[in-house]
């Protein structure tokens, strides 16, 4: 526990992507197996269970110290294992001696909460303060420490003696406690468990569109689809068919109404909507579903699924990846007529002649449903990540309104000390007399104007609601966002799609700011 504990604490601390790799690959080399295994299960979000919930963590440390004490300190603080590290007090027993595997196996085998309340109180009252931030950090699932599943791929290859392709490849395959992985590394053979014709393959990613770039390149040499606002999945179509979203997570379960079992063996890559009566619906209509391990009947009805078919991997025994994709679309083509799904269908192309056409359709004749288009040339393969050559997303440009900041909270991490989390809104009617909230944002400002805003923040308060203040209307912000769409969760009656600051507008008085009709009005 105390190697992983170190680990963590110089991943924190080390925003070198080099130093993280090296840290990882020596944590690898030098841990026996079972530490291993369990410490990549982690790494890479791999918990099937979160042991404790938030408010069950905090229940715990107010009966181990003041409760004002912990509020007034969680406010400052901003993360809650760090917050419970530094409060928790120690005693003068000798501190814990355990393995991470050991750790581990004690804490997954407990099915009662009180069971594993009592073990934690032992553990934390003989832990340091890292080893406690460590134990906090397991159990409700959230490490933040800026690994990404590549930088652990490259820190297994380094530890081991298999190439990254090798690695990506049965990346999805292994299971727990992951020993057979690092045995697999050192050279062993892989489980027997482990089907390639199940497992998920890596997508193919789009490049940023340069359109400057772009005007010496013949549009023949391309096609052009619809970049649909859904979430990317593949899905293996076979006798015991699965669907995955774009990080390799199982989503079958979530999305039953499409039928992935069918003799033979066919892999798809497409983009998840909902669509009823012939329309495609908005992404908040598609967050009805996302997440629902059992939909019932009703949501079922409510929000039907629709597969949008980009392109195929496998068919049968061919491996599409390596041919080109005209004759992937062909493949495409052949396996969707002869199973004539009726809530899958093929991604259409966009007639052009020149970028400027392109262009000209990107922007105008798009509903708010469409995100933009992807650019995909012919003779390009499928091949894993971005590649040069190859697929190119040109999204169409932001929405761009001016706002009123309502409500400012403090953020965590390096933000705990700043007001840097704003909700923001516009008037309600053309009265110009109250104002409703739209939306929050929390990036694209500097650290300068960070500091300049949460000044502002703390001498226009109004009201006080725990870690929320209410502000006094009059600083507007200038926010782009890529998307808008109706929604009866806000009171707003809006819901916008990745909301940023683009400038904040120490110049314009707030009487200046639009009305909510405006705001609607910007839909479709």
């Amino acid at each position: 526990m105390n190697d992983f504990a170190e680990l963590l604490n110089d991943l924190i601390l080390s925003p070198s992507r080099k130093k993280k790799i090296d840290l990882l690959k020596i944590f690898f080399c030098k841990s026996n197996l079972k530490d291993k295994g369990w410490a990549f299960c982690i790494l890479t979000n791999r918990m099937d269970r979160k042991f404790l919930s938030v408010k069950e963590l905090k229940e715990l440390i107010i009966e181990n110290s003041d409760e004002d004490l912990f509020r007034f300190s969680y406010d400052y603080v901003g993360d809650l294992a760090e917050t419970i590290s530094l409060l928790w007090g120690t005693n003068n027993e000798k501190n814990t001696k355990i393995n991470l595997h050991e750790f581990m196996e004690l804490f997954s085998s407990f099915d009662h909460k009180n069971k594993l309340k009592t073990k934690l109180k032992s553990f934390l009252n003989r832990s340091s303060e890292n080893q406690r931030y460590t134990i906090i950090k397991i159990l409700t699932g959230g490490l933040r420490v800026g690994v990404s599943n590549g930088l652990i791929k490259e820190a297994l290859k380094l530890s081991g003696v298999r190439e990254k392709t090798e690695i990506e490849e049965f990346w999805h395959g292994f299971k727990l406690p992951y020993t057979d992985l690092f045995e697999w590394l050192d050279g062993k053979e892989l489980p027997k468990y482990i089907n390639k014709k199940k497992l998920f393959n890596s997508f193919m990613l789009a490049n940023n569109f340069n359109s400057n770039e772009f005007k010496s390149y013949k549009t023949d040499d391309y096609i052009a689809e619809f970049k649909w606002d859904g979430i990317r999945a593949q899905i293996i179509f076979s006798e015991d068919g699965k669907i995955f979203s774009r990080n390799g997570e199982d989503i079958t379960n979530s999305f039953c109404d499409i039928n992935t079992f069918i003799k033979g063996y066919f892999v798809v890559d497409g983009e998840i909507v909902v669509k009823k009566n012939n329309k495609v619906l908005s992404f908040n209509h598609l967050q009805k579903r996302i997440g629902r391990k059992n939909p019932s009947k009703k949501l079922i009805e409510d929000y039907p699924i629709h597969f949008i078919a980009y392109d195929i991997l496998f068919y049968t025994n061919v491996d599409c990846r390596i041919l080109s994709l005209i004759e992937r679309k062909k493949y495409l083509n052949r396996f969707i007529n002869i199973y004539k799904f009726n809530n899958i269908s093929i991604s259409s192309l966009i007639k052009f002649s020149s970028w400027d056409q392109l262009q000209n359709i990107k922007e105008t004749s798009l509903n708010n449903h469409i995100e933009g288009v992807i650019i995909k040339k012919k003779t390009s393969l499928y091949k894993k990540g971005r590649v040069v050559n190859g697929w190119y997303k040109w999204k169409r440009n932001p929405f761009s309104v001016d706002f009123i900041i309502m409500y400012a909270q403090r953020g965590h991490g390096k933000r705990s000390s700043f007001y840097s989390d704003f909700t923001f809104g516009c008037w309600i009617d053309e009265q110009f007399s109250k104002l409703v909230p739209v939306g929050k944002a929390y990036s694209g400002y500097t650290n300068d104007e960070l500091k300049s805003l949460d000044r502002w923040v703390r001498n226009n308060t109004v009201e006080r609601f725990g870690p929320v203040r209410s502000l006094k209307p009059g600083l507007v912000v200038e926010v782009s966002f890529d998307n808008i769409n109706y929604s009866s969760r806000h009171k707003s009656g809006v819901a916008l799609r990745f909301p940023r600051f683009t400038r904040i507008r120490w110049d314009k008085p707030i009487s200046q700011v639009c009305s909510l009709k405006y705001i609607k009005d910007l839909i479709n």
